[in-house]
């Protein structure tokens, strides 16, 4: 079940948000293996946390995350929550919310006093998600092709 939600997260709902002219981007040369890889070592990590909601036999949504330490930072244990989505017929009924309250849950108990998020610039509905959940915009990143492709309009 994880891979299926996986591939709704990369495949499927980017390619619904995103500029067809950042694919370069954001392309793998095997997509499938590397989704596959993902999961694969997720589940094989002991500190990586995978949530799920469920409704009537329905997988709604999934949320993973895990633990990392600095000791050099003022707030050196954060929660890094990697991905996070909700099945379109879900959206709008706080399931996004549910598994992000118990993931923040998770860190809580493992002492961790941040929680830290990323998504795509151009995924508006979660950039909106993370500001209602008072997440502040830390970073940004840029990436600037080389080789003679075409640059990515601004």
């Amino acid at each position: 079940m994880l891979i299926a939600l996986h591939q709704a997260l990369y495949v499927v709902h980017r390619k619904e948000i995103m500029d067809p002219a950042l694919e370069a981007f954001y392309a793998y040369r095997d997509l499938p293996t590397a989704l596959r890889d993902d999961v694969d070592a997720l589940l094989s990590n002991p500190n990586t946390v995978a949530l799920l909601v469920e409704a009537d036999g329905e997988v709604l949504g999934y949320i993973t995350g895990h633990v990392e330490e600095d000791r050099r930072r003022v707030l050196p244990r954060k929660g890094v929550v990697e991905d996070w989505y909700v099945e379109p017929a879900a959206r709008g009924r706080d399931v996004g919310r549910l598994l992000f309250d118990a993931l923040v849950e998770v860190f809580r108990d493992r002492g961790c006093q941040v929680v830290e998020s990323a998504t795509w610039p151009f995924n508006k509905g979660a950039r909106a998600a993370h500001t209602a959940l008072g997440f502040r915009e830390v970073e940004v990143k840029y990436r600037l092709r080389i080789d003679g492709g075409e640059p990515a309009p601004s």
